[in-house]
């Protein structure tokens, strides 16, 4: 289904600001009420967001989080990268767990927070995406049935004064093809940090890969699928939103789309091999 403008749910997350000073305390307020809910100390689900200097990008996440709806004990865990910032003082007002990571790199980030984690199922998670009310039960539903080692979701992006929302929805149609032509022999080009899960041990035995500064999720997916199944999940209830500034780096959308287009076609005879491709 093709998004042409937010859902109502996506916009409630949807906090813009320039600085958190602007931020009403009834809405740390409601975000605090929500992880005080979500609170307990035997959790089968953990999820873990890291964060480095996301103090205009991470409350998204966070009231997003807050207002999980699953059928499981869900911790969430921040992972604050060596943030500079005001990202831990946000963490702090709004009642979340973190951990502060000096090392700095995305493995690094992600391993502060998996060593951490008490779930038998591990949700990975970025500061600067929305996540819908039933990411967690849609995420691990395949684990629970024994049908996959790993899952992954798929990604819708928000506007921004350059790109609006049909234009992303576009970008997004032809997008999910490709995904779902890389997913069938290829899942760790496809499978993104922003929206992955797991088994927690099997995860810690494999460690993450600190010496890369990109690629780590696919790496982690790549030593798993040696022993099982890795799952997409096209649900809906699964989609994740997030910010557009991985492709405002490309410039402008006519020039995204070529990009994006070109790249694909250069690799097309990849994708239903199983020889090692770099994402």
């Amino acid at each position: 289904m093709m998004h042409f403008t937010l859902p109502s749910w996506v916009k409630k997350h949807y906090l813009e600001f320039n600085s958190i000073d602007e931020v009403p305390q009834e809405v740390f307020d409601r975000i605090r009420k929500g992880f005080e809910r979500l609170h307990t100390d035997t959790p089968l689900v953990s999820i873990v967001v890291i964060a480095y200097n996301e103090e205009k990008t991470i409350l998204k996440s966070l009231s997003s989080l807050s207002e999980l709806a699953s059928k499981y004990p869900v911790e969430v865990i921040v992972s604050n990268n060596n943030s500079k910032d005001r990202t831990q003082e946000i963490l702090d007002r709004c009642g979340v767990k973190s951990v502060f990571q000096p090392l700095q790199g995305v493995g690094f980030a992600r391993d502060a927070g998996l060593q951490i984690a008490k779930g038998v199922y591990h949700l990975c998670a970025d500061a600067d995406s929305i996540y819908p009310s039933s990411y967690v039960d849609e995420m691990i539903q395949p684990m629970v049935d024994g049908e996959a080692v790993a899952t992954y979701g798929r990604v819708s992006f928000l506007p921004d004064g350059e790109k609006s929302r049909p234009a992303l929805a576009l970008y997004e149609f032809f997008k999910d093809i490709a995904i779902g032509l890389r997913a069938v022999k290829r899942p760790e080009l496809v499978a993104g940090g922003a929206s992955l899960g797991f088994y927690t041990e099997q995860a810690k035995q494999i460690g993450w890969r600190t010496d890369v500064k990109r690629g780590e999720d696919g790496q982690m997916i790549l030593a798993m699928k040696k022993t099982g199944n890795i799952v997409m999940v096209k649900s809906p209830g699964s989609r994740i939103w997030t910010t557009a500034r991985t492709l405002d780096a490309d410039g402008s959308f006519a020039t995204v789309i070529w990009k994006r287009v070109r790249k694909e076609f250069s690799r097309l005879h990849f994708y239903f091999t199983t020889h090692k491709q770099n994402a």
